[in-house]
């Protein structure tokens, strides 16, 4: 497992391979999808860590028929630097309790069966797997049908039949969303009943995982306290295990108050109907197509997150986009997470008018239609750019300015490399590029300073007097 040590001054050191990674997507040689082969381009952006999805009916279609090729096309591409986490499906249409090949999993119908899978699927991985993980954000009705002690009995015997078959690998907890921190019941309705499921879990199934799995899409300059909320939970049981954010980017949809209203109408459209299945589906894709029927009357915040929007939304999307990789990134760094993976390297290409396209598809670091990867996006120049600056991170550590609190100052040490800072200011999402810069003063023992920003733009860095003088605005940028 990776492991983390506290500094005297109280900064944190990591120290552990594959801290950044890419995540590949749900649907990889699922449901007609190809297993291609995808980790060149994971390498090409400087990370050797990827997480997954496979699906119980994707390899034990049959009882006890084993279909292997998804898989092993998996295994076939690795190095012998690459680190992988799968996050495992009960879906099932013999097996578990709700009958279906995808969304959402169920409980099994026989604990023993669903153990022979999980053990079975380990054993054939042989070792190179290291991480799995039982499902993935259950407090969503579309992710897990069952309770939270169903969950939690789920877990127990994904977690024997894990190390009985590979002691070495770890068992990550099913993702949490950002909902932990203080004042998050008042911005979201759903909060509490994250927290109330989590509380159970880090309560009643301790001795069952390895690691603790937030997911980083909220409010940017809440991802420190969530962290840190997680981390005095567990404490309050009388442990501390590493915390990982399997899923992080931005901005999202619903980080923008002018979007809460649309928000608030797809989903009473679709609550109206509660059907389950086809006809639910049918009642979420007349939701948004109205949606687009309405698209230049809404505001340029939702526009940015729809297909065929003007091109200067569609830039500044890009723009804030890139922004929020690095942004994210490093203030979850500085809250001492373990392992850190984007969402995600590439989308099939789905109808417009499927919800999930509308929330997450620009999220997408690379375009991909038809098995082939063909351009990629901005944000994918941006993460390997970020790679490239933060190779050997060792210690993130920021500095406050009580002066100025909307500076966010970051010190980042490197093994065998020269300290490196990162600063950005705090500003509106949206509009905040749109102000001018503002000067920023700071001591600096060496003759000369190196800065660029997030988009590869070289920044005029002047040294006088031992202290550094460059302009700053809501966009990081790297100096060194």
């Amino acid at each position: 497992m990776s492991h983390y040590h506290k500094n005297s001054d109280n900064s944190i050191d990591l120290r552990q391979d594959s801290l950044f990674g890419i995540v590949r997507g749900p649907l990889y040689g699922h449901l007609g999808t190809r297993a291609d082969i995808f980790m060149p381009q994971i390498h090409q952006l400087g990370a050797h860590l990827t997480r997954l999805f496979l699906f119980w009916d994707q390899i034990e279609p049959e009882r006890g028929h084993f279909v292997w090729d998804v898989v092993d096309t998996l295994l076939e591409q690795l190095e012998p630097s690459d680190d992988v986490w799968i996050t495992l499906n009960s879906s099932s249409l013999w097996a578990t309790r709700h009958a279906t090949n995808f969304q959402p999993p169920s409980p099994p119908l026989h604990p023993d069966e669903y153990y022979h899978f999980v053990s079975t699927v380990v054993a054939h991985c042989q070792g190179r797997v290291r991480y799995w993980q039982c499902e993935n954000e259950p407090t969503n009705p579309l992710l897990w049908e069952g309770s939270v002690q169903e969950y939690a009995n789920l877990l127990k015997v994904f977690s024997r039949a894990i190390k009985d078959a590979d002691p070495d690998a770890s068992v990550i907890l099913a993702g949490a969303v950002d909902a932990f921190h203080a004042s998050a019941d008042a911005q979201n309705p759903d909060a509490q009943t994250e927290q109330d499921f989590f509380d159970y879990l880090l309560r009643e199934s301790a001795a069952d995982f390895d690691a603790f799995d937030l997911h980083l899409y909220g409010d940017l300059y809440a991802i420190t306290a969530n962290i840190e909320a997680v981390r005095q939970k567990m404490a309050a049981q009388g442990y501390q295990k590493p915390i990982f954010i399997g899923e992080y980017n931005g901005p999202s949809f619903f980080n923008f108050v002018e979007n809460l209203s649309i928000l608030q109408h797809l989903f009473a459209r679709m609550l109206a109907n509660p059907q389950k299945d086809t006809q639910a589906q049918a009642t979420q894709r007349e939701a948004v197509a109205e949606l687009y029927e309405q698209m230049a009357t809404l505001p340029p915040q939702a526009q940015m997150f729809m297909e065929g929007c003007s091109p200067e939304l569609e830039q500044k999307r890009h723009r804030i986009n890139c922004r929020e990789l690095v942004t994210r990134s490093i203030l979850a760094l500085s809250a001492d997470v373990q392992k850190i993976l984007c969402w995600n390297l590439a989308n099939e290409k789905v109808d417009r008018d499927n919800l999930m396209h509308l929330m997450f598809d620009k999220y997408k670091l690379v375009d991909y239609e038809r098995g082939v990867f063909k351009q990629a996006y901005p944000a994918a120049e941006t993460f390997r750019r970020m790679m490239h600056a933060l190779v050997d991170v060792e210690r993130v550590q920021r500095i406050e300015i009580p002066e100025r609190p909307s500076i966010y100052l970051f010190e980042i040490q490197r093994r065998a490399l020269s300290p490196l800072l990162v600063i950005w200011e705090r500003r509106d999402t949206f509009s905040g590029e749109d102000e001018p810069q503002t000067s920023f003063t700071w001591p600096w023992s060496t003759a000369q300073a190196l800065a660029m920003d997030v988009f590869g733009k070289a920044i005029l860095a002047e040294v006088h007097d031992g202290y550094l003088h460059l302009p700053i605005s809501i966009t990081p940028v790297f100096v060194g």
